[in-house]
């Protein structure tokens, strides 16, 4: 007989988190992504400790958790000793639209104007091929992005998605 069951455990901690965060909201798989969210909203990256709490607060498989949270390049899974990333990320698309339009010069050019306490990612398709270059600063979609407009967003701490009718729409 095992002392434990197999797998990982929950953590106590996480697992109030996670219900404080989901409060009665109900516990169906068709809203992951939308709790993943919420939890990348809430703390800034997901943990393996919350993801945990997540799958069995849902009643889903790890698995299942672990491969939505780590399919879109939006959520930042981090593994347990890791170091949460920097408090703002940008993300800059490196598909073949933007890379035509300059998005290597902003990725070449990004980390040493904006510094080490902003992260700079390459981003597979954002699906703004039409107004490459494509950048998103934090949550905030970035048209024409140019290292001026991304280093005024970044210095705002504009990093939530504006609204319709915003100038940078």
């Amino acid at each position: 007989m095992r002392s434990r069951p197999k797998g990982r455990q929950v953590d106590p901690k996480a697992r109030e988190e996670i219900r404080a965060l989901l409060g009665d909201d109900p516990r169906r798989r068709d809203l992951l992504i939308e709790y993943l969210h919420r939890i990348q909203d809430r703390y800034g990256h997901l943990s393996a400790a919350r993801l945990v709490a997540l799958a069995d607060e849902m009643k889903l498989s790890m698995t299942e958790v672990y491969e939505v949270a780590t399919f879109y390049h939006h959520f930042d899974v981090i593994k347990e000793g890791d170091t949460p990333p920097p408090a703002i990320t940008v993300r800059v698309c490196d598909s073949i639209a933007c890379e035509m339009a300059g998005s290597s010069e902003l990725l070449a050019k990004l980390p040493g104007i904006l510094g080490k306490d902003v992260r700079v990612l390459h981003a597979p398709c954002i699906g703004r091929c039409e107004t490459a270059p494509a950048a998103v600063v934090g949550q905030n979609p970035l048209p024409h992005a140019t290292v001026e407009k991304i280093a005024g967003l970044v210095k705002a701490k504009s990093v939530k998605h504006a609204a319709p009718g915003h100038p940078h729409m």
